[in-house]
């Protein structure tokens, strides 16, 4: 009896080095795929953040012959400013594609499976164009679409910030109708899926430009592993240096333009009794007050532990564990997928979150926390100051409803709703 072939999936993720949920998924996804029988290699541009242990073959682009090494040097220089960022993003992107599409050539890969499509949504299109019958997976968080869809005018952007009209312009270029032809030229000899982490970016990308993209999106939420050890309490307090008896807040993770730590501090100003652990470097938010500014601002100087930088996977449950519950403050025009919810259930820490699409959504349905309004500082202040007064029966319906979360949105059952979207892919005429 024959057997039949494994799938051969090159997984690329260009900001594998960054911050944020890239070095996650690189590692983790990778693995589920790996585990649910597909050949998965894994291809970066620079290897992923911390040198965390990648269980598939791996490859970076300064590894492969071309002009790796050049790219790897100008997109280091570029990454030194805050204004020059995205053009080192830009570098680092097209180098990882273009070896991608390299080695698929090359290696005989079924499929190019990019993580994420975004912010260059059109460069796989662009880079496609000279190719036929490549099959490509991409994943979109829909930042950049839903971000257009709240920006004011450009007139107005300019009277605010110099900076932030720039930003917009440069939103508006990466998300303009003018990349329409690119896509349709490149949909016509190539076949595309698009993987949408929630309804909202789902219909965002069914009616971008004037519905180029309709009928190849699919909505795939985000998976997320079991833990291993849990850590007690008071040993994780210990290790952050935390008092033992208050109640700790946390938040945590990079600081993307979603995230309100305003409304955060604003609302922790009149609770005394509540500590907040932050940790997550600042990111690209140079043009926005950074934490420490805040704490003296609020005088939240004695009840505040900021680590304003990356937090390495392995110190990352110490922070789950200190804390008695996750807040998820964001604005009201974020609508992406909130992987950090993803994070508090799967360590089962209840979550005060605000009232945004998709997490207003899984809050509610699963009883897993509070909500507040988002950007509403009194709306906080008010959920924080209820979720003190719960009785320990009621936190703990809520831990034992987190380990359902975890159930329902296994990282298992993403890989295995994956390697069905693949076959899909392949066997279809898109």
């Amino acid at each position: 009896m024959r057997t039949k072939k494994k799938l051969k999936v090159l997984y690329v993720c260009p900001f594998a080095h960054y911050t944020g949920h890239f070095s996650w998924a690189a590692v983790h996804e990778t693995e589920a795929l790996a585990r649910d029988g597909i050949n998965v290699d894994l291809l970066t541009f620079c290897g992923v953040t911390d040198q965390i242990e990648v269980k598939v073959a791996s490859m970076t682009v300064p590894q492969q012959a071309g002009c790796g090494g050049l790219a790897y040097h100008l997109a280091n220089f570029f990454r030194k400013w805050g204004i020059t960022i995205w053009l080192s993003m830009f570098i680092e992107t097209v180098s990882t594609l273009t070896t991608a599409i390299r080695l698929k050539s090359r290696m005989g890969y079924d499929i190019i499976h990019l993580r994420d499509g975004e912010p260059f949504l059109f460069l796989p299109h662009l880079l496609s164009l000279g190719r036929r019958d490549f099959s490509w997976i991409i994943s979109v968080t829909g930042s950049n679409l839903i971000t257009l869809a709240s920006h004011p005018s450009l007139f107005s952007v300019l009277k605010t910030s110099v900076r932030q009209f720039l930003y917009s312009i440069y939103i508006r270029t990466l998300t303009s109708n003018l990349w329409r032809p690119v896509y349709r030229q490149s949909l016509a000899r190539n076949k595309f899926i698009f993987l949408a982490q929630n309804e909202s970016v789902k219909q965002a990308l069914e009616s971008y430009a004037d519905g180029v993209l309709s009928g190849r999106v699919l909505y795939l939420p985000l998976g997320v592993d079991e833990i291993g050890e849990v850590i007690p309490k008071e040993k994780a307090r210990a290790y952050l240096d935390l008092p033992p008896n208050k109640p700790v807040f946390l938040s945590f993770g990079f600081l993307h333009e979603g995230k309100d730590m305003l409304c955060l501090f604003k609302a922790l100003k009149d609770i005394p009794e509540a500590f907040l652990l932050h940790g997550g470097d600042q990111g690209f938010r140079q043009h926005l007050p950074n934490s420490t500014e805040l704490i003296q601002r609020y005088n939240l100087l004695n009840r505040t532990i900021i680590k304003d930088y990356y937090i390495p996977e392995p110190e990352k449950p110490y922070y789950f564990f200190a804390a008695d519950a996750v807040i998820l403050s964001y604005t009201r025009q974020f609508l992406s997928t909130t992987s950090l919810l993803w994070q508090a259930c799967r360590f089962e820490i209840p979550v005060i979150a605000s009232d945004n699409g998709q997490l207003k959504e899984l809050v509610s349905k699963y009883h897993i926390g509070l909500l507040f309004k988002a950007q509403n500082a009194s709306s906080l202040r008010k959920a924080i100051i209820q979720f003190m007064n719960l009785k320990p029966a009621e936190i703990k319906a809520m831990q034992n409803n987190c380990l359902k979360f975890t159930n329902d949105f296994s990282v298992a059952g993403w890989a295995s709703r994956c390697h069905q979207i693949y076959n899909k892919l392949l066997s279809s005429s898109l």
